[in-house]
């Protein structure tokens, strides 16, 4: 088996031509033709995980965040793609992708948190659909619970019906969402302003962690490589958030 073949699979599922046109998804270092017999996936592109991948005999990484997302003007140790190039392990990334896929990153997210009924926005990433929580609060724990995270919310009181659901970063979408009748919208991490700015639009937001609302669907792509390539072992990373709460 080829980093190639896999490639293509992650293709079938999550297609890179679905991108934003800011990403930078898709095949980052190394060639299709190489052989892969262990891979190992990680939501974070960072050093430690390509040295995780060369101490557990990895020939590929699948990453969520791309090892390249910029141009770059040199490409020097200790940088992630760098690191990957010199122990000869290929890696693929399937950001946004991903994130719009059909059982991909929303998707997942919305079921664990149990948005149901999801029906696709005007512009692809987010998922608006129903809960059975009556109130922020409810489901602002709902949320801590299903994702053992640490959660932050507005308008706790706020009654809801209508849940919008985008993992990671995305308060670019928050207008998106209220306009598309969203009472609330979960993603990973908001700023200040931007909350004050949806509570002035009466849309409460509930941040519950970056990695914390995209990893699950890591674990559910495992699964699904796992049974495409049986012949192929796949590992998860022992990443953690690097974010710590004391």
């Amino acid at each position: 088996m080829n980093v190639g073949k896999i490639y293509d699979y992650i293709d079938s599922i999550a297609p890179f031509s679905a991108q934003e046109e800011w990403d930078n998804s898709g095949l980052q270092v190394g060639s299709r033709t190489q052989e892969v017999k262990k891979v190992l996936i990680g939501l974070d592109a960072t050093a430690s995980l390509v040295e995780e991948a060369k101490k557990k005999g990895c020939d590929l990484i699948i990453s969520h965040h791309p090892f390249i997302f910029n141009a770059v003007k040199s490409f020097v140790e200790p940088s992630p793609a760098f690191m990957a190039a010199k122990y000869n392990i290929s890696v693929i990334s399937a950001h946004t992708s991903f994130d719009c896929a059909v059982g991909g990153v929303n998707d997942v997210l919305a079921e664990l948190v149990g948005v149901y009924n999801t029906k696709l926005s005007e512009n692809k990433l987010l998922r608006i659909g129903k809960t059975d929580c009556k109130t922020v609060r409810d489901f602002a724990l709902t949320v801590k619970n299903a994702l053992n995270a640490d959660v932050f919310c507005s308008l706790p009181e706020k009654e809801i019906k209508n849940v919008a659901v985008c993992g990671g970063s995305a308060a670019e979408y928050i207008e998106t969402a209220k306009n598309e009748g969203a009472d609330a919208f979960l993603t990973g991490e908001v700023k200040h302003h931007e909350i004050l700015d949806a509570c002035d639009s009466d849309i409460a937001v509930i941040c519950a962690g970056h990695f914390e609302t995209e990893v699950p669907a890591m674990h559910v792509l495992s699964e699904r490589l796992k049974k495409q390539f049986p012949e192929i072992e796949f590992i998860i990373s022992a990443q953690t958030s690097p974010i710590y709460h004391i």
